[in-house]
C-alpha cells in the first residue's frame, strides 16, 4: 500500500524528525511493543485484511475511497512494518507515521464495530501514537496543548486568576438578567460540580453565563472549582502522553472529592 499525500508543513512533525536517530527509532519501537503482550500478536495475527473496517472510517469515505485511507491500511502501513522490520525503520518512516495516526485517524473507534473479529484498531493506532509522542514527533498544535495540561493542567494556557476572574465576569452578566442567580465558586457538598473545557473561559466566556441560566432555571445545586481541576478535556489522551493524561484526570477526580459533591457534569 503506497503512501502518497500533498505534503503539509508542521515543524511539530517535520524539524522533529529530523533529530531522530536510527537507534533512537529502534529502542523506542522495541520498547513500547514490548509491553503490549498477546494483545498485539493477536490482533495482528487475526486481521485477515477484509477491510470491512473501510465503509466505517470517514476518512476513507470522504477521500473518495481511497483505500490507502481505511483503518486496515493504515495500521499496515504503520503498526505491521514497524512489527515486521523489529523498529529498524528511519526519520521519513516516523514522519508519516505522525501524519497517518494524528491527522488521519481520529480514534473514533467506530471501525472496530464493523470489523467480524472485533479488532480494536483504536488501539493499535494508539501505539503509533505513542511511538510518536516518545520520539517527539507530533503535530506542532496538538503537542503545545499538551505542553500547557502539563504546565497549567488546562489546555489553553490559562492562569488562574484569569479562570476565576472571567467566571466572576461572567457571573456580573448573568445577574443583569437573573438577579438572584450565581455561579458558586467552591460550594461543598452540592449536588454537581461542573466543569467546562478550557476554550470556553479563553475564547467563549459567554457560554458559562448560558450554563449558569440554565442551572439557575432549573434549580440545580451546582458548583465550580476555583482551583485546578476546573478543566474537563485531556488532549494528554489524544497525545498518547499518558503520564500527563492520569496527572490531569487525578485532579479534576481530587476537585470533586475536595468540594464533596455527588457527580461530575461536563460540557460536551
Amino acid at each position: 500500500m503506497s503512501y502518497d499525500r500533498k505534503s503539509i508543513p508542521d515543524l511539530g512533525i517535520d524539524e522533529s524528525a529530523k533529530r531522530l536517530t536510527p537507534e533512537k527509532i529502534e529502542k523506542t519501537i522495541n520498547a513500547v511493543l514490548k509491553g503490549t503482550g498477546a494483545r498485539l500478536k493477536a490482533y495482528l495475527e487475526t486481521c485477515i485484511h477484509c477491510a470491512l473496517c473501510s465503509e466505517a472510517c470517514h476518512y476513507y469515505l470522504s477521500h473518495d475511497k481511497d483505500p490507502s485511507y481505511s483503518p486496515v491500511a493504515k495500521v499496515k502501513m504503520t503498526l505491521w512494518e514497524m512489527v515486521k522490520k523489529k523498529g529498524k525503520v528511519d526519520a521519513d518512516f516516523i514522519r508519516q507515521c505522525s501524519r497517518i495516526a494524528y491527522t488521519e485517524c481520529n480514534r473514533c473507534r467506530r471501525c472496530s464495530l464493523y470489523c467480524p473479529y472485533g479488532i480494536d484498531i483504536w488501539y493499535l493506532m494508539a501505539l503509533v501514537r505513542r511511538i510518536c509522542l516518545l520520539l517527539k514527533v507530533v503535530p506542532q498544535y496538538q503537542m503545545d496543548t499538551n505542553y500547557s495540561h502539563s504546565a497549567t493542567l488546562n489546555m489553553m494556557w490559562l492562569k488562574q486568576d484569569d479562570w476565576v476572574d472571567t467566571v466572576q465576569w461572567q457571573e456580573e452578566e448573568v445577574r443583569m438578567d437573573y438577579p438572584t442567580a450565581r455561579i458558586p465558586f467552591d460550594k461543598e457538598g452540592a449536588e454537581i460540580m461542573y466543569t467546562p473545557i478550557a476554550p470556553e473561559p479563553k475564547f467563549k466566556p459567554q457560554l458559562l453565563a448560558a450554563t449558569a441560566k440554565i442551572f439557575h432555571a432549573a434549580g440545580v445545586d451546582w458548583t465550580m472549582p476555583s482551583f485546578d481541576g476546573w478543566d474537563n478535556s485531556d488532549i494528554s489522551m489524544h497525545s498518547a502522553d499518558f503520564e500527563t493524561m492520569a496527572r490531569v484526570e487525578r485532579k479534576h477526580f481530587e476537585a470533586a472529592i475536595k468540594l464533596k459533591v455527588k457527580r461530575i457534569v461536563m460540557c460536551e
